[in-house]
């Protein structure tokens, strides 16, 4: 996946590394990172594809890919549209 093919999905605030599609949520407090997390935990066990997290006091970041094919997938695109809809729905920014 290229960042032009990134900027197409529509996946405003998301990186590339390494195989990888990388987010880190600006929370401000603890509770809403949580909050985030939960939200994300609960959609990954929909669908059954979980990503990489780290909550900070402040920040939550997301690592998505998909392990078994060594990099990304659309499950990995369409997790991270789900999150980034979480994530506006708490009013949080990349």
């Amino acid at each position: 996946m290229s960042s032009a093919e990134l900027a197409e999905a529509g996946l405003t605030g998301w990186r590339l590394t390494s195989e990888a599609l990388t987010a880190t949520f600006r929370t401000r407090k603890f509770a809403t990172g949580l909050e985030l997390v939960n939200r994300i935990g609960a959609s990954a066990e929909e669908v059954n594809h979980h990503p990489d997290l780290t909550l900070t006091y402040s920040t939550v970041g997301v690592t998505l890919s998909s392990h078994d094919v060594g990099g990304i997938t659309s499950r990995d695109i369409d997790l991270a549209r789900i999150i980034s809809g979480h994530a506006a729905d708490l009013g949080l920014n990349h």
